[in-house]
């Protein structure tokens, strides 16, 4: 896919018409609700954030989702070029959304501590949505057009799963762990990122010997 061909199908709404935007909408929705419901009580900066991000995850698990995914197979784009695209538009949702709520809740933590505690929960939500946008990916190559149903009960399992670790323990609170958690959390953006690669790899394509 070209980038004219891509601008157009932005240009033209047809990439937008495509995605599923409930999603999206009700995960901004809650975003805003939750916002609203918390104006005038003291801010957990950590916790706060948190829990923005998984609903920005949640959100962001849709976004793989194509009923024309059938049809598309034969087209001369590439299943990868699609599938970026289709992550560039939810990108351009969630990375303006966080990037608000971040400015509204870090000023309620220690000045010296932001830029550690900005950084480290990015992190938290970039590895989730990689992971989640991954799991889409492989659902699709197995056959499912809409995989996004997938993704929920795969993010929510993973968070269970993170929090019964007591050696490795992923969800901290700022302090000595802070550091390692995160860590590894970059190491999960990380083998996520290549799974998804892995998974965007057009099945007509074969390895050249």
């Amino acid at each position: 896919m070209t980038p004219s061909v891509a601008r157009e199908l932005v240009r033209s709404g047809h990439l937008v018409r495509s995605l599923r935007l409930a999603p999206f909408a009700t995960s901004a929705a809650t975003v805003a609700a939750y916002l609203v419901a918390r104006l005038g009580h003291p801010h957990d900066a950590i916790g706060d954030l948190r829990v923005l991000g998984l609903l920005l995850a949640l959100g962001s698990g849709y976004a793989l989702d194509d009923s024309a995914a059938i049809t598309l197979q034969a087209s001369p784009y590439g299943l990868a070029r699609r599938l970026w695209l289709r992550i560039a538009c939810a990108a351009a949702v969630v990375v303006p959304v966080w990037a608000a709520v971040l400015a509204v809740y870090l000023p309620s933590a220690p000045a010296g501590d932001r830029w550690s505690l900005g950084l480290g929960l990015t992190t938290e939500l970039a590895a989730t949505v990689t992971v989640m946008w991954a799991v889409a990916a492989w659902a699709r190559r197995q056959g499912f057009d809409q995989p996004g149903i997938i993704t929920t009960p795969v993010l929510l399992a993973s968070l269970l799963l993170a929090a019964s670790i007591p050696q490795a323990p992923m969800l901290v609170g700022f302090g000595r762990e802070w550091t390692p958690a995160h860590l590894r959390w970059s190491g999960i953006a990380v083998t996520a990122t290549c799974a998804l690669v892995a998974a965007m790899r057009d099945p007509a394509a074969r390895c050249r010997t």
